[in-house]
């Protein structure tokens, strides 16, 4: 304890630090949904919502809009 804080928090630091990198970068794609951050990160939407508001990163609310022709035609003609 050199600096006043324990080995174990220091570590517990080091991790949450790499968790908050990866999502920062993830989130920086907007294509991804944070489900999906979520789900490659190992943590809550939640957590990825928090990130996300502490970097003042914002995004549209609702659903997203379908991309292709394929997925436009979902067999319910």
């Amino acid at each position: 304890m050199q600096d006043g804080t324990s080995t174990l928090i220091q570590a517990v630091r080091a991790v949450r630090d790499v968790i908050y990198t990866a999502v920062r970068d993830q989130l920086a794609d907007e294509s991804r949904t944070y489900q999906q951050i979520a789900d490659s990160v190992g943590c809550s939407i939640a957590t990825i919502q928090r990130i996300a508001q502490m970097e003042k990163i914002t995004r549209p609310v609702g659903p997203k809009p379908r991309s292709t022709a394929t997925e436009a035609n979902d067999g319910n003609n």
